[in-house]
């Protein structure tokens, strides 16, 4: 600790002076002390030194903070920054001071001595015993806080009391839940500690003070993954947040019993699924390529309406008439462009209220922004917010387009009315797409018997003959009803003194229709064809000239239908009906003989 303390105090001094101006030189001075705190984390074992740190010390992101005032001086010397720009730069180099001014202070007064904080981590991390530590501790001339190690034991056999009992039925009933922090922008595996372990209805959740794991938000599905926790391991099916708490959900039964799941108090190690993370990230920077390429083609009425974005694919919905397959094209290939150009892709933290009014970054009108918002921009400058694609967003993306690989659209259909939405799928599920539909080019071209190259040629000659065979096929079915109407003309009879024809025929209702159009146009009476095809039942009444007034068509077939178990009608001339029982068309037949006597 006494080497911490040194450390600190040397880091402290290298910045300027508290309230000193950026000026050239000082600015010089800023960025010793950055690149000082990124050394000292090589040296130093953050996880046992910053973690003791109080929870609300702003030292605790002494790393992050130092990586930010980096980039800050790296905006104040390329100069040109407008008066927002320049004092968000600033604002970054003031907070990383604090942070440096805390981490000395805090490492001053616990000179000479290692806190309770830091016996307990031992005890419970690396299995230290209180008694092996405050020999250690002797040897080193340091004295051991054991009623702060005392604290912190009891404070972790309450925490495994209280999640033993706790049992809850929805994610939304977690309240009180303590906070986590989110490192996955630039991790991929953390070190944490298990704050509480939540069983639900049917699935286990566990609570961590930090994680790589990105939540379910802003469309974005969530990160699966690994806990392990000595040598045991539990795979994260999802992560949910709730608050400001992730839910790491395990994939293990809520019933498993304790000593099946980790348990709260112990330190575990959190590793993302590196393949499914990278295939999201695709998708979703893919997903703000789309939306200013349809910007681009459309027009900024494209406004978005809600995002899908998963390892697998993507979906986007917007505002919009239906698009053209010439506009669907144009969206791909300027989506592909952009890809093979390699823009970079960068984030940055600004205040809402210096960028709410430009309507070069994307953002939903409507929605409740905190005071600070994370910008995601592609091309342009890193961070200095003039790319050419800008979005408030929260997810996680790649670090330049290329990593996209390819693009392709799926389809373009309406969800509802004034709302379009594009299914696309980015990277590898890009590239399995066209292959498979090279494959299935590939086939249809060997089952036709053609080359590819001259597949749509082949196809054309074949619809263009399959026309031809279709027109004599209605030609001879013409004649054929011709011939039946002549066959059935001679069998016509007279019922209650009107002429009728009523016969079985057995043949779909198209063919049935044809024979009536024949008789109608030369027989006076009454028609009523009946026939099965495929085990359906078809029906069709014709009644010529002035028996309309006795007979409707229409009437008859809605009266004769519920015998063969169906239904129909239809004008009183003509009329067509259908059923599903070719048992009852006798009956059918002596029924409609019955309406006619």
């Amino acid at each position: 600790m006494e080497q911490v303390a040194e450390r600190c105090g040397a880091l402290a001094a290298a910045g300027p002076a508290e309230g000193a101006d950026f000026t050239a030189g000082n600015l010089d001075a800023w960025e010793k002390a950055a690149n000082q705190v990124l050394e000292f984390g090589k040296d130093i074992d953050r996880q046992l030194f910053l973690r003791l740190l109080p929870e609300d010390s702003p030292a605790r992101q002494i790393t992050a903070l130092a990586e930010a005032a980096g980039a800050a001086i790296g905006r104040l010397r390329s100069g040109g920054l407008s008066a927002e720009e320049r004092e968000a730069a600033e604002a970054d180099l003031r907070r990383f001071g604090e942070a440096l001014a805390a981490l000395a202070r805090h490492a001053r007064e616990e000179k000479g001595r290692l806190n309770g904080a830091a016996a307990f981590l031992l005890y419970d991390t690396y299995g230290f015993p209180l008694d092996l530590t405050q020999l250690l501790a002797r040897e080193n001339g340091l004295t051991v806080d054991t009623e702060g190690f005392e604290r912190r034991m009891e404070e972790q056999r309450r925490r495994a009391r209280a999640a033993q009992k706790r049992e809850v039925i929805e994610v939304a009933q977690i309240d009180e839940a303590p906070p986590t922090e989110f490192l996955g922008y630039d991790e991929l595996s953390v070190q944490g500690r298990i704050e509480e372990v939540v069983r639900l209805k049917n699935r286990v959740a566990v609570i961590l003070d930090r994680t790589a794991c990105y939540a379910e938000m802003g469309g974005q599905v969530g990160d699966t993954g690994r806990l392990i926790v000595g040598d045991r391991e539990w795979r994260i099916a999802d992560t949910r947040k709730v608050g400001e708490a992730w839910l790491h959900f395990l994939d293990t039964p809520a019933n498993a019993g304790n000593d099946d799941l980790p348990q709260p108090g112990t330190e575990a190690r959190l590793e993302v699924d590196v393949p499914r993370r990278e295939a999201i990230q695709r998708h979703h920077t893919v997903t703000h390529l789309l939306h200013w390429a349809l910007h681009e083609v459309v027009g900024p009425e494209a406004v978005q309406k809600g995002s899908y974005v998963g390892p697998d694919k993507l979906t986007f919905d917007f505002s919009s008439a239906p698009l053209t397959p010439a506009q669907v094209a144009d969206v791909e290939r300027l989506v592909n462009e952009r890809i093979l150009g390699n823009a970079p892709v960068s984030w940055v933290e600004v205040k809402y209220d210096h960028i709410r009014h430009r309507p070069d970054i994307m953002q939903f009108f409507g929605e409740k922004y905190g005071e600070w918002v994370r910008v995601v921009q592609i091309g342009g400058r890193p961070q200095a917010l003039d790319g050419y694609a800008m979005e408030l967003c929260g997810g996680t993306h790649t670090r330049a387009t290329g990593e996209i690989g390819l693009f392709r659209v799926l389809g373009e259909s309406a969800i509802a009315a004034g709302i379009r939405r594009i299914e696309a799928v980015a990277g590898l599920q890009a590239w399995q797409t066209v292959r498979e539909e090279a494959a299935l080019i590939e086939k249809l071209a060997g089952r036709v018997n053609s080359p590819v190259a001259e597949l749509e040629k082949k196809i054309a000659n074949l619809l263009e003959h399959q026309k031809q065979l279709e027109k004599q096929l209605r030609a001879m079915q013409q004649q054929q009803a011709a011939m039946e109407a002549r066959r059935l003309e001679g069998q016509a009879q007279t019922i209650g003194g009107v002429p009728a024809i009523l016969a079985r025929v057995d043949a779909d209702g198209n063919t049935l229709q044809a024979i009536a159009n024949e008789l109608k146009g030369r027989f006076p009476g009454v028609v009523v064809l009946a026939g099965a095809a495929g085990g359906q039942v078809a029906l069709v009444a014709a009644v010529g000239g002035e028996l309309t007034r006795r007979f409707q068509a229409g009437r008859i077939i809605q009266q004769i239908a519920p015998l063969v178990e169906g239904r129909g009608g239809g004008r009183p001339e003509m009329a067509r009906g259908g059923g599903k029982n070719p048992a009852g068309i006798e009956a059918a037949l002596a029924k409609a003989r019955e309406l006619l006597g």
